[in-house]
């Protein structure tokens, strides 16, 4: 079995003066381009609430935001989606880059699995509650099941999500171990699985370390899996082939 390990400060993105004063630049960018971008999104909903319109805003977004910081995002898209179908999305977690990141690449309007505790946070919760996001309450059991249960009856009546198996964020490019709680909502919703690869974002962008420059992101959307057929016991050979996938255009996409 070959053994994982965290890439080298070379890999990634080693400490300088620059990268770090270019880190509090693009902090105090974002959260402008956050807080302009959040409350557009809820006076516009609340004008016409529909999710051609979170759309538009979380495009803006990831845009603006990306732009001021001298980021390009690069997609490729394996196949043309349907955009009047339902998907459930399932990308790597690098950093936190990774939701604008996916606002600009997914080809189809979709809404973010978000914890219940966001709701809570001024500004960014009012956009999620007027947002088609799917709320999940994980601080108990009971409500998990439940809140998991509403998710998928949200995403049958034609709401595209996307989620991140992972759970939390790697910094890395090698995968963090499958959490499975991700893939009883995609069974419980029945809808096909699309798999994204965020290639390179953690060689630009690390918060915890305080990093940050400007340079190229590659994305991969994949091929929808059907998950027609399926039960809960197909779980693991599911969260298997997507890892595999992700994996494989992880370590053959060509990076700049």
């Amino acid at each position: 079995m070959d053994i994982q390990t965290a890439p080298s400060e070379a890999e990634g993105i080693s400490p300088t003066v620059f990268r770090r004063l270019f880190f509090l630049w693009a902090v105090v960018w974002g959260s402008l381009m956050t807080l302009i971008s959040a409350c557009g999104s809820v006076l516009s909903n609340l004008v016409v609430r529909r999710i051609g319109v979170f759309r538009w805003w979380s495009i803006f977004w990831g845009r603006s935001m990306f732009l001021g910081v001298g980021i390009r995002v690069k997609y490729h898209r394996k196949v043309d989606l349907d955009p009047s179908r339902t998907y459930v999305f399932a990308s790597n977690h690098q950093n936190a880059l990774d939701i604008p990141i996916a606002a600009i690449a997914v080809p189809c309007p979709f809404g973010y699995v978000a914890k219940a505790a966001l709701e809570r946070v001024p500004v960014l919760g009012l956009a999620i509650r007027f947002s088609p996001s799917v709320i999940v309450d994980q601080s108990h059991p009971r409500r998990s099941l439940a809140s998991m249960q509403r998710a998928g009856r949200q995403i049958r009546q034609g709401l595209s999500v996307i989620i991140f198996p992972e759970g939390k964020r790697s910094y890395q490019r090698d995968l963090l171990p499958f959490k499975k709680g991700a893939f009883l909502l995609a069974m419980e919703a029945g809808v096909p699985i699309v798999p994204v690869t965020i290639v390179d974002a953690y060689r630009l962008f690390h918060e915890k370390r305080r990093l940050a420059r400007p340079g190229i992101i590659h994305v991969v959307v994949g091929e929808p899996i059907s998950l027609e057929g399926m039960t809960r016991r197909d779980i693991p050979e599911l969260m298997d082939r997507l890892a595999r996938e992700i994996q494989s255009e992880l370590d053959n996409t060509p990076r700049e």
